[in-house]
């Protein structure tokens, strides 16, 4: 993958600053594609979860933790997106069903 180094050198300095040598855009370019290359592994994982092969925006959001999209209510505290993730999670540490439905009463509290 490449992103560009200009618009990663632009968004350096709209923070700021007012010089950005090319080591520092080199450098920030590297994490964003790692970054970006786990965000998309993990997406293509939940697609393949909900048995689709078209990874959607809910999955790049489940990936990333940010559970709004442009689909989704901001306000939503109770969002299908945060309740799929934590049973994946919990899965994953392999906790079995009674934990998992035990961590929804917390879960659900909060």
């Amino acid at each position: 993958m490449a992103i560009p180094k200009a618009p990663v050198k632009r968004i350096i300095q709209e923070e700021g600053a007012e010089r950005v040598s090319a080591d520092a855009v080199d450098a920030l370019v590297a994490y964003l594609e790692a970054d970006a290359d786990a965000v998309a592994k993990k997406a293509i994982e939940y697609a393949t979860i909900a048995k689709r092969q078209t990874v959607k925006a809910e999955d790049i959001a489940l990936a990333t933790g940010v559970t709004t999209t442009s689909d989704t209510p901001a306000e939503n505290e109770h969002n299908l997106f945060d309740v799929i993730k934590k049973v994946i999670e919990s899965a994953e540490e392999g906790k079995g069903f009674e934990d998992i439905i035990k961590s929804f009463i917390k879960f659900d509290k909060k």
